[in-house]
């Protein structure tokens, strides 16, 4: 990474998962249909087989992460704040 160029932080975010996953197999990424603007297509991009999109379903995506942090993996799901605190009725 290049500290002396500024870079918006999703970017970071983005890069930072791709160097993660590099060094640990058991990293997976959820996304709730927002990959492009979170940035987690780039990790997506280099690991189709431990990224999932789980559509517009935040409730399910963590759900889906709880279960399999309980197997081994190490997840991070991605959204916007405001969805994931929010529960559609």
């Amino acid at each position: 990474m290049n500290f002396d160029k500024k870079i918006a932080t999703r970017q970071s975010f983005g890069e930072a998962l791709l160097e993660l996953g590099k060094t640990n197999p058991n990293i997976v990424v959820l996304d709730a249909d927002l990959s492009a603007a979170t940035k987690t297509s780039i990790f997506a991009k280099e690991f189709p087989d431990r990224f999932f999109d789980m559509g517009i379903a935040e409730q399910d995506m963590i759900s889906t992460a709880s279960g399999l942090s309980t197997c081994g993996k190490i997840p991070f799901a991605a959204t916007f704040a405001v969805f994931a605190t929010r529960k559609s009725i």
